[in-house]
């Protein structure tokens, strides 16, 4: 019975010490909070250094940022000692790549999402937070595709960003876009249609629901040359004007705004 109760014993320190060794503590994300945990105090240590250096960043360049100025040079100094202490420290990957994201390096961005992403699906991570931050993820991963014109990736990681947060606003604007850029223009009238459902006055998004509109009524290129001669007339550079108003009856002669 004494063996017994001394095995209980060491099994239940053996358990504590096990849960004592793991740091865990809480940021805020978004309009939630969400709990990670590290084994490595070094890990939490650089982390929040590097978070400190990224507000301080945003603060002090207001919107000039690239990653060579010298506090955005910290804070992906400390961020990347973060994920080196703990290569399994989500909350590290997340606000790392927040970093690359603020200094548009976009392809170290894209690698820390695709990281996020692993480590989220392989911990099963799947509080509402988590799943709205997983979404955001598949946004930037779709926006840093756009951006190398990849759009057939780019549409992918959209759509399981829509997938998965079907509010996701930005990611129905940039499927909206993409779709418009590869003439599949029924696709991007149904994305900014849920844009506007979304938010009626998102920024820009009835300007683009109505170029769509008008591009599948009046066809793409003559809409598009309409729109060009509008604009020049309104600047009063009248020559220029009238060559795109012809090559807008050029494309289509039945065209009457």
């Amino acid at each position: 019975m004494k063996k017994k109760c001394l095995k209980i014993f060491l099994i239940s320190s053996i358990t504590i010490c096990a849960l004592l060794s793991t740091f865990s503590f809480s940021f805020a994300i978004g309009q939630g909070k969400t709990t990670w945990e590290t084994v490595s105090q070094e890990a939490s240590d650089y982390l929040e250094m590097a978070i400190n250096k990224m507000e301080e960043a945003i603060d002090t360049y207001q919107g000039a940022n690239y990653p060579n100025k010298e506090l955005w040079v910290q804070a992906i100094e400390y961020g990347e000692k973060a994920v080196e202490a703990d290569p399994d420290f989500i909350e590290a990957h997340y606000y790392l790549a927040q970093i690359y994201q603020y200094t548009n390096w976009y392809y170290r961005e894209a690698r820390e999402w695709e990281r996020y992403i692993e480590l989220i699906q392989k911990k099963k991570v799947i509080s509402p937070e988590a799943q709205k931050e997983l979404a955001f993820a598949y946004y930037r991963l779709g926006y840093a595709a756009y951006q190398r014109e990849d759009y057939d990736g780019c549409i992918l990681y959209l759509q399981k960003a829509i997938e998965i947060d079907p509010k996701i606003i930005k990611a129905h604007y940039w499927l909206g876009r993409v779709f418009y850029e590869i003439d599949k223009l029924n696709d991007s009238l149904s994305s900014w249609q849920k844009v506007l459902e979304i938010d009626p006055y998102y920024p820009r998004a009835q300007y683009f629901y109505t170029k769509v509109k008008n591009s599948i009524r009046y066809g793409k290129e003559a809409y598009s040359h309409y729109e060009a001669g509008y604009n020049s007339y309104e600047q009063k550079l009248y020559e220029k004007a009238i060559y795109e108003y012809r090559q807008t009856v050029r494309y289509n002669p039945n065209f009457s705004s």
